[in-house]
Order: structure tokens, then C-alpha cells, then sequence
């Protein structure tokens, strides 16, 4: 959690950018005192070359480079419309993409704050001005939207691990032959497997939430009995899958890997984690509502971020309920056929 809440971020803040100034006049120095004076960007020494710009985009000093033409001071100064290049550093695209849209924003609000003390007036070329609010996240925090999404994660991947881990030791030193000699069904066998990682899971899960306010100042906002409770059914749902695993398994370096990659892939890639489910489309689409992550990132976002209430989520704790049910079913199913 630590790992992944500190390093894993989508804020885009103190951009290294440099400039490479043809012009050396007032108005260029002025125009590049509004990026310096943005806490998005952090100048570097000034470029004196063109070769200079594409040597520190490609080294990875800059993320930004800024090509002022000559006449660029005279030009504004006569009403015309003078062309400044920035070159941004692409091999990232997301903050690339954000990057693009804050330098936008500066060049807009120089234009307006010139226009200003120039004409009287700020020139808008809008007929109307569109301000954007952002709902549940007003200060736009990375830490907001990974933390909900890192406890998903971590209660899915370690959970199923163990539990497969568990049946699969069995079956190598052979005590499960225990199993056939025990009154236990199969699924009471395989449930009393399975409780104790239950249970360790759920720790994890009031552990994590503890952190997550402690150290990210990120705390649950809505129905904690919802969170609570689909956490629960959550971890049953994995620990089921690791169940599940451990039937088609007869190693426990087989069931580590398997489980990593059975669990991971729907966890990461198809439950709203990186990007909104609503956006996936075709397979994808159908894997992340074939998987329990999807359901309880639902969850996770919910009462964390937009403060929903209990009712909200009987859906997704019915889903949640019926995965866990469901991969109990499937394994005990297995093991009987291999016990025959």
C-alpha cells in the first residue's frame, strides 16, 4: 500500500522545462516568468541551440522545451500573432496529455492578463466561459483514486495465493489423503481450509483502511458497514479462487504463478482500476463483470470518494456473495472428481 499509494500517481507537478529564447526581449521574458511561476513546472538553465532542445528532451532532463522566435516581442506588441513551439516530452502519454492541457491554460491566461493591461479589457473568444468543478475530488488528489483501487488489489492477490497454497501443500506431503478417511464433506474439508484465510484477509482489509487515513488522509467518506461487509464477501470471493486454482494445480510454485496471473490480470486490467469500466468493450467487458474485482472496486470508490450510502451497494454485495458461493461450489465439485 505504501508503494503503490506513494508511487503510483497521476498528479502532473514540477515539470522540468527549459527555454530556448531567440527573442531576449521583455515580453519574452515576461511570458516565460508565467510558467516559471506555476507550481506545474520547474525551470531549468535556458537552451542555446535547437540541437541543445532535442539532446535534453531525448536525455530525459526536460519534459518541456520552449522555442521563443525572434520576433516574438515585436510582434506582439504590433497586434500580430506571434508562434511559440513547445516541444513536450511524448513517451508518457498521460502526462504528456496533462502537461499539454496546463500549458493551454498558461498561454490563455498570459493572453488574457496582457490583453488586460494592454486594451482595458480581458478578450474572450468564447461566447461563454465554461468553469469545471470536479465532484468527490475537488483538490484532483492521485492518492484519492489509488488507495480505494490498491486495496482491491492487495485483498485479492495475497488471499487467493495463501488458500491455493494451502490445498496444494496438502497434496504434496499427501496428508489431504486424510480427507478420505475424515466424516468432513468435501466442502465443510474445503471451507475450514478456507476460514482462516478469510479471516486474515479481513485484518488486512481494517489494517489497510487504517493506513490509508494515516498516512494519505484518505478516509471513508460513505457507508463503512457497506465497505465492511463487501471487503468480507470480497476476500471470501478470493480466497474461493484460490480454491478453485489449487484444483488444477499439483505444485505450490504452480499455484503461486497461476493464482498471480488468474487474479492480477482481471484485478488490474478490467475492474476500473486504471481507467472506467464503462470504457471496456467487447472480451474485456465481459471478464470484468465475470470477475469479483470489478464489483468491489465499485464498492471501494464508492464509500471512500463520492460518500454513498449501504443501500447503494446491495447489488454488488449480492455479486460478491454469489462469486464466493460459487467458486466453493466449483472446487469441491473438482475435488470430488479427483478423490474419485
Amino acid at each position: 500500500m505504501i508503494t503503490f499509494g506513494y508511487g503510483v500517481t497521476f498528479d502532473v507537478e514540477n515539470l522540468p522545462f527549459a527555454v530556448f529564447d531567440r527573442d531576449q526581449s521583455a515580453e519574452s521574458r515576461q511570458f516565460v516568468e508565467s510558467f516559471a511561476g506555476s507550481r506545474y513546472f520547474e525551470q531549468k538553465p535556458p537552451m542555446r541551440s535547437e540541437q541543445e532542445i532535442d539532446q535534453r528532451l531525448r536525455s530525459g532532463e526536460l519534459r518541456l522545451a520552449i522555442d521563443i522566435p525572434p520576433a516574438f516581442g515585436h510582434n506582439l506588441l504590433s497586434g500580430h500573432q506571434p508562434e511559440v513551439a513547445f516541444l513536450l516530452d511524448g513517451a508518457m502519454p498521460f502526462r504528456a496529455e496533462t502537461a499539454r492541457g496546463y500549458v493551454e491554460g498558461i498561454v490563455f491566461a498570459y493572453a488574457q492578463d496582457y490583453a488586460r493591461r494592454t486594451v482595458g479589457e480581458a478578450a474572450s473568444p468564447y461566447p461563454v466561459q465554461v468553469e469545471a468543478r470536479f465532484r468527490y475530488n475537488q483538490e484532483f488528489r492521485s492518492a484519492v483514486a489509488i488507495t480505494p483501487g490498491c486495496i482491491m488489489i492487495l485483498l485479492i492477490i495475497t488471499p487467493s495465493m495463501l488458500t491455493a497454497l494451502g490445498v496444494v501443500r496438502e497434496r504434496e506431503i499427501g496428508s489431504i489423503s486424510n480427507l478420505q478417511a475424515s466424516p468432513a464433506t468435501v466442502g465443510e474439508f474445503l471451507l475450514g481450509k478456507q476460514a482462516p484465510y478469510v479471516a486474515i484477509g479481513f485484518l488486512s482489509f481494517i489494517l489497510l483502511t487504517i493506513l490509508v487515513d494515516i498516512l494519505f488522509d484518505v478516509t471513508v467518506k460513505g457507508s463503512f458497514a457497506a465497505l465492511a461487509l463487501g471487503a468480507f464477501l470480497y476476500v471470501f470471493a478470493a480466497t474461493g479462487a484460490g480454491l478453485v486454482v489449487s484444483t488444477f494445480v499439483t505444485s505450490q510454485v504452480a499455484a503461486i504463478i497461476g493464482t498471480a496471473v488468474i487474479v492480477t490480470v482481471p484485478a488490474i486490467n478490467f475492474s476500473g482500476y486504471l481507467y472506467p469500466a464503462a470504457t471496456v468493450e467487447g472480451a474485456g467487458r465481459y471478464i470484468g463483470h465475470g470477475f469479483p474485482s470489478l464489483w468491489f472496486q465499485n464498492i471501494s470508490i464508492g464509500t471512500f470518494a463520492k460518500g454513498r450510502p449501504f443501500a447503494d451497494f446491495n447489488l454488488e454485495l449480492l455479486v460478491l456473495f454469489a462469486f464466493g458461493t460459487g467458486f466453493l461450489i466449483i472446487a469441491s465439485h473438482l475435488l470430488k472428481k479427483q478423490e474419485r
